[in-house]
């Protein structure tokens, strides 16, 4: 049986997506790695392939707030005698839990809360669940997005199927859910679709979240594993035994001291499964046909930093890992997807229930228990059945997605997908179906927030094919030909050129913007830059990201005073941000007011956006109580001063309130 009902939970606002393109994300998609000498050459073949430079054409997510209200979440609800799962289309079509009714206990992790914050490709991302993220390393860019919903009738009973049109990489992904009437296992085809003659650099893991308890342990059928280290701006790559490592028994995250990634080397003749159980023996078995090979573990690790990521992304003592399932040994791998060809799997999900003794005991003994467990509750996983398309008697769609996915079936001229249905939505991609269609492209006035963006080759010739340009068509223009040129040779005079344009047809703080962040991201001119930006501001000082992007220049080259001034004329709004206020207390210590830095930086201070990985609010703190400190004892304040700075950090020690670090 599939229902749809209301999920009505604590949750914090969305709040606006980001007005202005992505040039230069500096998110840790970009972010570079190393590999130890214990990475073979062979398994070096995809790793650091299809790679993005920009997250175009999608706009970022950073809009969210921390103001949690009841929020009715729409939920497709799939259940029979033993189990009920429950999806949530509006953001990503999250598998937001699974209740096994005749063991009377959840399987995932289900989060009290709705909680986005600074962890996906486009900035938004919470937890809990099952996510599924296709297309590009990280999260899914649709992670906080709807998804198209149906419900297929079938032979077999309802499916329930989840997609939508992914536009950097120009495929069609979907998530389908079965329960079969007597099944203790939920069952979902996942489907990955490229219509197009090109090769794709391909990418999916399923996402898992689990409860952490002090006696929990991963199982996996594997005695070795990638071992994937966050550094400040890279990553590292290196090999670990299982379950054995560096004196540590690694089956058990809370063994784990700071956050780290094990990819699992699952042999090839194995099935292909991982699980968790707690210290009683019960907790998830996750299986699936042998395309889905990669399996992974993630903790945050037991450190003051990795424990307050828990709660910031839920509730006080909330705790949680990852176990994951996907395409490639690592994550740091995409793989070519030839055109004109459809990949397909299916996983199932299920109880685990074992002889705690076993489960904890050694731990070949304990994975062969596992899997005796997984061939009596699924079966093998070789041969895991699911409705086939053909089967399909009638489909009903019961939740809206984008109009992208409609809007490129008209650009082609043909069907996106051999199965999915794409209706026609008036949205964002709205302006484009107009351009398309009507040969017409709107004018706004030059307060008005751009709505969104194309890419690709296809557009730009519409765009410039127009009669008549205007600054808003000359603004789009330049965004297509900086995606191109970083896509390609990098060479961005186009796009500079087009903005440029739109300028001289009227002043506008677009224009501006997308110039300032040339002249600072790919030119380094910090002097352009700050000129640029400062127009900007002048035309459109109520933006929150252009005041954010303008601190982070002024704070960054020098312009403390100016910035310091600025923020006096902000809107209160604006001024009572955290990320504002960040950049605040920045210009403050580099002008030596210290005390007044000290009212921002303190256990009370909130950033909503504080990235995954970003140590900025730690390194403040130690600088700032450092300086005072040095100040109070009347020393000179040196940052090589060991003695100083230990002194320091023991009377003003970094709060859990403020603590980020995962390394």
């Amino acid at each position: 049986m599939i229902r749809f009902e209301d999920l009505i939970i604590p949750a914090a606002s969305m709040g606006a997506p980001n007005p202005m393109p992505d040039i230069k994300n500096v998110s840790y998609i970009h972010a570079g790695y190393e590999m130890t000498p214990a990475v073979r050459e062979d398994e070096k073949t995809y790793i650091g392939k299809g790679m993005i430079p920009t997250m175009l054409p999608y706009m970022l997510q950073d809009g969210y707030d921390r103001d949690k209200q009841p929020r009715a979440f729409k939920a497709a609800v799939l259940e029979n005698d033993h189990m009920r799962a429950v999806f949530l289309p509006e953001v990503g079509g999250r598998l937001w839990s699974l209740f096994d009714k005749d063991k009377n206990r959840e399987l995932l992790y289900v989060n009290p809360v709705f909680q986005p914050g600074n962890l996906g490709l486009r900035n938004a991302w919470f937890s809990g669940g099952v996510e599924f993220n296709v297309g590009i390393k990280g999260h899914n860019p649709l992670t906080c997005s709807p998804l198209w919903c149906t419900v297929d009738k079938t032979s077999d009973g309802d499916v329930l199927r989840l997609y939508e049109f992914e536009r950097i990489r120009g495929v069609v992904y979907s998530v389908s859910a079965w329960l079969p009437e007597d099944s203790a296992a939920l069952h979902l085809r996942c489907r990955i679709e490229n219509r197009t003659d090109e090769t794709k650099h391909m990418y999916w893991w399923s996402n898992i979240a689990v409860p952490e308890t002090k006696g929990t342990r991963v199982l996996v059928p594997a005695d070795e594993a990638f071992l994937c280290f966050y550094n400040a701006d890279h990553y590292v790559l290196d090999k670990a035994s299982i379950p054995h490592h560096g004196g540590m028994d690694v089956s058990y995250p809370a063994a784990i001291p700071s956050s780290r990634d094990f990819f699992y080397k699952i042999p090839e003749a194995s099935h292909k499964w991982i699980a968790s159980a707690d210290e009683n023996g019960q907790g998830l078995l996750q299986c699936s046909t042998r395309r889905l090979f990669g399996r992974k573990l993630f903790v945050w690790g037991q450190g003051q930093g990795g424990r307050h990521w828990n709660e910031w992304l839920s509730e006080e003592g909330s705790a949680y890992i990852e176990i994951q399932a996907g395409l490639t040994h690592t994550q740091l791998e995409h793989i070519p997807m030839p055109g004109r060809t459809v990949w397909e799997w299916t996983e199932a999900y299920t109880a685990l229930d074992g002889d705690p003794a076993v489960l904890h005991g050694d731990y070949r003994k304990a994975a062969e228990a596992v899997e005796r467990c997984m061939l009596d509750r699924v079966g093998n996983p070789d041969e895991l059945y699911f409705p086939a398309d053909e089967s399909v008697c009638g489909s009903e769609i019961l939740h809206s997605g984008s109009g992208w996915g409609s809007l490129e079936e008209a650009v082609r001229g043909e069907a996106i997908s051999g199965t999915l249905r794409f209706p026609a939505v008036d949205d964002e991609s709205a302006p484009w179906r107009d351009l398309l269609q009507k040969g017409s492209f709107p004018c706004p006035d030059i307060g008005e927030e751009p709505v969104s963006y194309v890419t690709g080759r296809f557009w730009l010739d519409r765009l410039e094919a127009l009669p008549e340009q205007s600054w808003y068509s000359q603004l789009h223009i330049g965004v297509i030909r900086y995606a191109l040129a970083v896509s390609s040779d990098g060479n961005v005079s186009g796009a500079k050129e087009a903005w440029e344009r739109s300028l001289s047809l009227r002043e506008n703080p677009w224009a501006l913007r997308n110039l300032s962040m040339l002249y600072k991201n790919e030119y380094h001119d910090s002097i352009k830059a700050r000129a640029y930006i400062l127009r900007t501001l002048g035309l459109k000082g109520d933006c929150r990201s252009l005041c954010i992007e303008a601190a982070a220049q002024l704070t960054s080259d020098g312009g403390d005073e100016i910035w310091l001034k600025l923020y006096e004329r902000l809107p209160g709004t604006l001024r009572s941000l955290g990320r504002i206020r960040l950049y605040r207390a920045i210009a403050l210590i580099h002008t030596n007011r210290l005390e007044e830095a000290a009212e921002i930086i303190n256990e009370r201070f909130v950033m909503a956006d504080i990235k995954e990985g970003e140590l900025s609010v730690s390194q403040l703190w130690f600088e700032l109580y450092r300086r005072l400190y040095a100040k109070e004892v009347g020393a000179a304040y040196d940052e090589k001063d060991a003695a100083l700075c230990k002194a320091a950090d023991e009377k003003y020690p970094l709060p859990k309130a403020v603590d980020f670090r995962m390394h």
